[in-house]
Order: structure tokens, then sequence, then C-alpha cells
């Protein structure tokens, strides 16, 4: 019940339980009235490390699932980090060491959010996730129906994801990090799904800022030499806080824990 599930409310929106039309992703984008477009979705969140104090334990059998999930998914990322550190490289003709940007995201972690969408038959317009982009450097998204969508040259296409299988969202520090070699994408979840869907994206970066307390590391575009630079040296902490903010009505300060 829904208030068997409020018991393991944190009540910033940043861990723990969220019930439906809570939070609103259209305060980010200003693509509309977030007072009337609350996000028809309830999640439970929980950073790296499952011990993190920030964190709220679930259920006993959920949060021991979520916390091995959580584990295993580090693997995951270190592996797509030393990809896109080596088409960085590749693709900018600079030496760039295979760990280049796991190293400069030190002391950043992750979060991950189980995330439920209802189905919504005969309520096409209800509002679900409306089109964003993710704030951080990469998301790896597991679901158990489709009805995740991208947009390409102005058309909306299906993301074909399915059960057993990962999706990678690049994020909008990796294409101002690449200066713009890196795409972000622009997605959204379908309004006219059939099922409930549940997903399990996993925001790396984004659940801690750096290890060393008190700062704010910024990381500059990687370019060749004959490039323009398109974006400023840009502060993470920053960005993230600027996001969350939004996300969260305000709540932004929230993130300042070490």
């Amino acid at each position: 019940s829904l208030e068997q599930k409020m018991q393991y409310s944190s009540g910033n929106n940043l861990a723990g339980y969220v019930p439906n039309r809570n939070e609103s992703v259209a305060s980010i984008n200003k693509s509309g009235n977030s007072k009337e477009q609350k996000d028809l979705r309830e999640t439970f969140s929980i950073s790296y490390p499952p011990n993190f104090d920030g964190n709220v334990r679930g259920p006993q059998d959920f949060h021991d699932a979520m916390a091995q999930y959580i584990e295993q998914l580090q693997s995951v990322q270190i592996a797509l980090k030393q990809m896109f550190s080596s088409a960085l490289s590749l693709a900018k003709g600079i030496d760039l060491p295979i760990t280049y940007l796991s190293d400069v995201e030190e002391g950043a972690t992750g979060l991950l959010r189980a995330s439920r969408y209802p189905s919504t038959p005969g309520f096409e317009d209800a509002t679900k996730l409306l089109p964003h982009s993710d704030v951080g450097t990469i998301t790896i998204i597991a679901s158990s129906e489709e009805g995740l969508e991208e947009i390409r040259d102005g058309r909306w296409y299906k993301v074909p994801l399915r059960k057993g299988e990962l999706h990678v969202n690049v994020g909008q520090v990796y294409s101002m990090w690449s200066n713009g070699l890196f795409q972000h994408s622009i997605h959204r979840v379908s309004k006219k799904a059939k099922e409930d869907r549940i997903s399990f994206p996993y925001f790396t970066s984004q659940g801690k800022r750096s290890s060393v307390i008190g700062t704010d590391v910024g990381v500059s575009p990687v370019c060749s030499d004959d490039e323009v630079i398109k974006f400023p040296r840009i502060s993470t902490l920053g960005h993230l806080k600027k996001y969350i903010g939004a996300f969260t009505g305000g709540k932004g300060d929230l993130w300042d824990e070490p």
C-alpha cells in the first residue's frame, strides 16, 4: 500500500521512495507547467555504495537485490568509460589513457532508481516522463518492457529494450567534455504503454561529490589542436545542483553532503 511504501521515503526526493506525481522533468527542460505535468511514476533510489549513510533501507529482500545489482554495475560502468575514453582518444588524435574518464570523475558515485510507470489504457494524454536529456555522464538502463523512445531527425523511435539487455544513454556532461563528439540523447517514456513498465536506470557519477571534501572539480572539453572549443570549463557539482534543484522543486541544497 502507499502507506507502507511511504515508510521508506526520505522526504527529499534524492533517496528512498518517491510516489507518483511528485517529480517533474518538465521543470528541468522548461517544457511545460511543472505543477500540471508531474511525472506518472513511482521510484526507489539508492546511491553507491549500498551502505552509504544517505541511503534509505527498503524491505530486506528488495534492498538486498538493489544492493547486489548496483555492485555489479560498477564493472559495467568501468568497461563503458574505458570504451568512451578510447573513442575520445582516437577521434581527437590525442593520447589519452584508457582510464581518462574514470580518473576525472574520481570520487563521484552512481544513483540507481527502481522506477514503475503504470499502464494508462484510455488515458493516452497522461504524462509519464517528458522529453529530456540526462544531466550526468552516462545512464545504464535495464527494463522489463519497451516504452523508452529517442528522437532522431525530428522523429521519435522506439528503443528495442528487451529483458536481459542494457541500454546506454549519453548525458550532457559527456557531450560537453567531448566538445560535442558524444551527442546526449533526447528521450522520453511513451504514453501508450499497455503494460506496467519497470525500469532500472543507473545514473553514473551522480551520487556524491568528489572524495576531496570542499572541492568542485571542473573539466575542460577535450579538443584537438585545430578544434574550436564549444563549451567552457564546467563545474560538475554546480551542473548537478542546478539539475537537482529543478527536478526536486528547489531542493538542490540537499546535494551538499560530502
